[in-house]
């Protein structure tokens, strides 16, 4: 089984990171009008990456293969899952589980006690198998014909 590591975003990766996201959303089944309207929120912007918001998978050889972003919220204790993309050519193979993990890793740093995530409707169950649930939905601002799921993942005590 392949290792994956996680790291902090760098600047210079700004423009790769959004084409995953953008590659990503195009394997899922999204044409390019929906990519042109929904740019905004496929965009990993050069501000989430300074204020260290954003982290990477890469493999073995150094590949970037996904990436996660996660914020504080003006609601004390929460944090918000803003993207999780998963290079299509590595669907799969436990990254986005991976990247999981290190958004809840980056939601205690900044004293979240919970995560809240608005999903692409496919990828629901992938965050239920996390352990996220639903607490309702929204239409998709960028294109309201799509209803997003919204979820909610508590983030266990350490004891």
């Amino acid at each position: 089984m392949e290792i994956f590591t996680v790291r902090g975003a760098k600047p210079d990766e700004q423009r790769d990171l959004t084409r995953l996201c953008v590659r990503a959303t195009m394997h899922a089944g999204y044409d390019e009008a929906f990519i042109d309207r929904t740019m905004p929120a496929l965009t990993v912007t050069l501000p989430f990456i300074a204020a260290d918001f954003v982290r990477v998978a890469q493999d073995s050889s150094g590949n970037i293969v996904g990436v996660v972003s996660v914020t504080p919220t003006a609601l004390q204790g929460i944090a918000q899952l803003h993207h999780l993309f998963v290079d299509p050519a590595y669907w799969k193979r436990g990254i986005g589980r991976v990247l999981f993990s290190a958004a809840l890793v980056r939601a205690k740093q900044v004293k979240a006690g919970a995560l809240v995530i608005s999903a692409e409707p496919s990828a629901e169950g992938f965050y239920a198998r996390m352990g996220a649930i639903r607490i309702g939905e929204a239409p998709f601002y960028f294109s309201p014909d799509i209803v997003l799921p919204n979820l909610l993942y508590v983030i266990p005590r350490e004891t």
